[in-house]
Formats: C-alpha cells, structure tokens, sequence
C-alpha cells in the first residue's frame, strides 16, 4: 500500500485533498494531511512516506527545506510540489534537488491526481525486471564462493535435488569439474588453532591452506576445494585426462598429500591432516566415500597430528547394500536442523515428508543397525524436548500423551512403536501451535476491531492501528483480510457507516457534529462518504428512518 503524505499551511487545501484521494479509487493509498513542514518531519520520523505533496512557500521550514529533509531520510521517497505562484527558479530547485513534478494549485484536481499517479508508477522504476536481473547477476558473481560451496555440500550430503540438477549447476556455479566423471576425494583438517588466531584469521589460513593445495594438485588434475565445520576443507579432484588415468590420479594425490602437508607447516606453522579414498567414485556414490572419509578422520589413530589416513574399505569390506543403507540414514539425519525449522515454523506436511523419509529408511534397512535406531530416535527427542521446552508445552503435551516413554527408548516394545510414539507426539505438538495461533489471531483481530470501534473520532490509519498492535501495516493488512477475507479498510469504512446510520437514527445530534464524531475533517467529507455508501444523504436517511419509525407505531 502506498502512503501519500499532503502538506501545507492552509487547512482547507489539505482537507480538500485529503478528500479527493479518499473519494479516488486508482490507487490503493493511505493518505495523511500535515499543516506545516515541522509537522510533516514529525510524521516522516515515524513512518515510512512513498509520495510527498507539499507546497513550496509554508511559514517556517518551507517545501525546499523539507525536501532535503525527506530525501535525507527516505531517499526513495517521490516529492511533487504544488505552488500558487509560476516561479522559473522554485522549479529549477525542485527538478535539480530530485523533485518528481511542479504543479499550480490552479491546474486542477485533474492534473494533481495524474501527478500523484505518475509518481506511484515510478517507485518501482529504480527496480525494474531487467535491473534486478542484471543487479542479480552481479551479486551471484560476488557471491559465487559461497554459493558453490553450499551446493557442493548439499551433493556431498547426498541431497537428491542438488544431485539431479549436477550439470545445469556445474554451468550455472561455472564449476570447473565434469558432472559426467568420477571424483576422488580427500579431506584436510587443521589440526590445533593458535590462541591468538581470530575467526578471520582462520579463515585465511584456511584460503591458505586451499591454495597451496590446489597448486600442487593443479599440476596433474583438476579440483574444486570445499571448506566446512571452520576448520576442514574437502578437495574434490578429477583426472586432467581422460577415464584411463584414474589408477595415476589416485596415486598422485595420495602422494601429492605428503607434500602439501609438509608446505603447510613449513609456511604456515600450521599441523594439517588429511584422510584421502582409495579410489575414484561416481557422483552418486561420493557421498558415501565422503561419510567414509569423516569417520576415519575422526577415529584416526596415532600422534593426533598430520595424520595421513588412507581409506582402504572403498572396495572391500562390508555389505555393500547395507553400507549404502546406513549411508542414507546418516545423511538424513544430517537433515534434523531441517525438521527443527519446520516443526518451529509449524510446516506439518514438509516436517512429516522428512520423517516420513528418515523413518522409512531404517524400516527398510534389511541389517538396521540398533545403535543406530538408538541415535535416530534421541535425536529425535532432543529436537522435541528443545522444542517444548521453548514454548513451555510440557503440561499441555502430558494431558494426551505420556511423555515417561519420552526418554526411554526401552519403553518401546518395538521399532515401529517408537516411531508411532514420536509421529504422535509431533502430530500433537502441530497441533498445539496451530490452536495458539488460532488464539492469538483471534485475539488480535478482537484488539484491531475494538480500538476501531473505540476510535472513529481520532487516528484510524493503518500506521496508527500497527502501531497499538505491534504489527507492521502493510502485514497487518494482508494479514487482516487471510483471517477475515475482508479488508481493514473496509471494517473500517462498515464501522464509520454502522455508527452514522446509528447516530443519524436517534436524531439527537446534527450532522455537522456526526461527521466530526466518526472522523471525518468536514461536513461536505462525510456527506460524500455516505452518499456513496448508502445512496443517500445524511438527512434523506434520517427523514427515512423518521418515517419508518412513524408506520411501525401506527
């Protein structure tokens, strides 16, 4: 919604635009009137204008001066002066100091209407379609770095979407690796941080550290470095080649790691270790080698420091179905930071898609591991008690479930009913937080319509009602009409109406006083308003109802 604001230092002329944009259906505005520029600044200090309508010459801060003003505080806000007076150097002033359009009160509503729409239509004009596009491809050249290593992630997490779209964002990213082609991977990891290393010099050390690495590997492949967790980096690498030399590549990396090790402490004086797969894997299978390559990191063995760990399992050793299975667990459960933002954000279908999916993956699993279940589900109670614990649900919670089984998993007869449980207790949380909303949108709709009521006299803008809620107008009005499906305008413009017809019908009060007593400035406002509203005017209802009232007595 757009916000006129109209100034200037005679009353009447103000009034009398007030009424005009009131009375004009073209634009969705909310209008506000200011009789002088101290005036108009106090109101630009609490809320944002899009068009000022000011005249130029006001006792005090004249249009000029405000105008600076304005622009200092809301420069995109568009500013049309009026004037009485046909001056060549105010017109000059306001075209150099950004000022949209110089109007003579004598040209007429007509042409000050046009203005006003004129200057709605170029708000947007610094934004167009093809700005933004071409603003955007800026910023993602900026952002490129990061973009690309989220994604990269994502893949190596083995998010399906991000694995389905690999060749139209490798040429998107500008990714200089083949979609097509196999990948070796190798982690690094800073071992020990100095005391006196800050966050940034960390990650400096860390774009040290990538650098090094990649001119070593860059001599005889190509690769792609992926920096997470603040202090490992994951090299991805391809043969310069062709498919034959994948044996070399492998050969040359692992070798390649000695070297890179070595630069790191002589020139960094930084340990690093590394944990490199023993063989080339497709795209779809290089999540798994890299869940494989964490783990031996992780239980790497000896000094503690500049490890250099082979992973040997990536063609012998275990069940290959069942190793592809826990693989897909884990990296679901990499996924419960998703699951938290869709319980918090109370998004049932998308929360229950990925537990569904989590859940389904170890029902399926043929050789479940059960520590495994055991980490899933406390997983899973740890996201809900943290949960509750936020929005004190407990007792709410207890009185339909028992929340004893909560933390015991051996409370559970079998998988399938600790799963039952837990979809239980998220359908009943959803639940809860849906009947809270509920309320408090009820509650909020009761507190609008009752300060409405309470004050057709006084400030009914949208601005001034936000404000005694705590909304945003702009929200507030949007979110007014999805629980209403009818607008605060037009509860209102019905409550104004409701209130006349009510004041008019007792008959003991003029009109004048009516008009002033449900907020309108003058007589002729208001007799407009309710011509247009009931076909009639104030008096005309009034001798109808007089009348009506006769018969019924008869």
């Amino acid at each position: 919604m757009i916000r006129l604001l109209i100034v200037d230092n005679e009353r009447l002329i103000v009034e009398s635009l007030l009424d005009l944009f009131s009375q004009s259906g073209k634009l969705e505005m909310e209008v506000f009137g200011a009789y002088s520029g101290a005036e108009a600044l106090a109101m630009l200090g609490r809320m944002k204008v899009d068009i000022v309508l000011s005249d130029i010459r006001m006792p005090g801060m004249d249009g000029l001066e405000l105008q600076k003003e304005i622009i200092r505080q809301w420069p995109w806000c568009k500013i049309i002066f009026l004037s009485g007076y046909d001056d060549f150097d105010y017109i000059q002033q306001v075209l150099r100091n950004g000022g949209v359009d110089y109007l003579l009160k004598t040209e007429g509503h007509d042409a000050i209407l046009r203005s006003v729409e004129q200057a709605a239509a170029q708000l947007f004009e610094a934004v167009e379609s093809k700005q933004l596009i071409r603003n955007a491809e800026r910023q993602i050249q900026i952002a490129r770095p990061l973009l690309l290593n989220s994604y990269m992630l994502d893949v190596m997490q083995g998010d399906p979407d991000a694995l389905r779209k690999l060749e139209q964002r490798f040429v998107e990213l500008q990714i200089p690796l083949s979609a097509k082609g196999k990948v070796l991977l190798v982690i690094g990891r800073v071992d020990d941080w100095r005391d006196e290393y800050s966050n940034g010099d960390r990650d400096l050390m860390l774009y040290a550290i990538q650098n090094i690495a990649e001119e070593y590997f860059g001599k005889s492949a190509n690769g792609l470095t992926v920096s997470y967790e603040r202090n490992k980096l994951l090299f991805i690498i391809q043969p310069q080649v062709s498919s034959e030399a994948e044996n070399w590549t492998v050969r040359f990396v692992q070798g390649t790691i000695e070297t890179i090790q070595m630069a790191c402490k002589q020139l960094l004086k930084l340990y690093v270790s590394f944990a490199s797969a023993g063989e080339m894997r497709s795209w779809e299978q290089a999540p798994e080698q890299f869940s494989a390559l964490k783990r031996l990191l992780g239980r790497g063995l000896g000094m503690g420091k500049e490890l250099i760990l082979l992973d040997r399992q990536g063609s012998k050793g275990g069940d290959p179905e069942t190793e592809v299975q826990t693989h897909e667990v884990r990296s679901q459960l990499e996924k419960l930071g998703t699951l938290a933002v869709y319980l918090e954000n109370g998004q049932r279908q998308h929360f229950h898609t990925e537990y569904s999916k989590l859940m389904g993956l170890v029902r399926g699993a043929m050789k479940a591991d059960d520590h495994l279940k055991l980490e899933i589900y406390y997983s899973l109670v740890s996201l809900f008690l943290s949960y509750m614990n936020r929005w004190g649900l407990h007792a709410e919670i207890s009185t339909t479930l028992d929340m004893s089984k909560l933390a015991r998993y051996d409370a559970h007869r079998s998988w399938d009913e600790a799963d039952d449980y837990l979809s239980l207790l998220s359908e009943r949380l959803f639940e809860q937080k849906h009947n809270d909303q509920i309320y408090q949108e009820d509650d909020l709709i009761k507190h609008v319509q009752l300060y409405v009521e309470h004050n057709l006299a006084g400030d009914l803008s949208l601005t001034r009602i936000g404000e005694v809620v705590g909304y945003n107008p702009y929200y507030l009005t949007r979110l007014y009409k999805r629980i209403t499906n009818e607008s605060l305008t037009d509860f209102i413009t019905n409550a104004r109406l409701a209130k006349a017809q009510k004041l008019l019908s007792q008959g003991q009060m003029i009109v004048q006083d009516i008009s002033k007593a449900i907020g309108f400035m003058t007589e002729q406002s208001f007799y407009r308003f309710f011509k247009k509203e009931t076909n009639l005017t104030p008096q005309e209802y009034r001798d109808r109802h007089e009348i009506s009232k006769k018969d019924n007595q008869k």
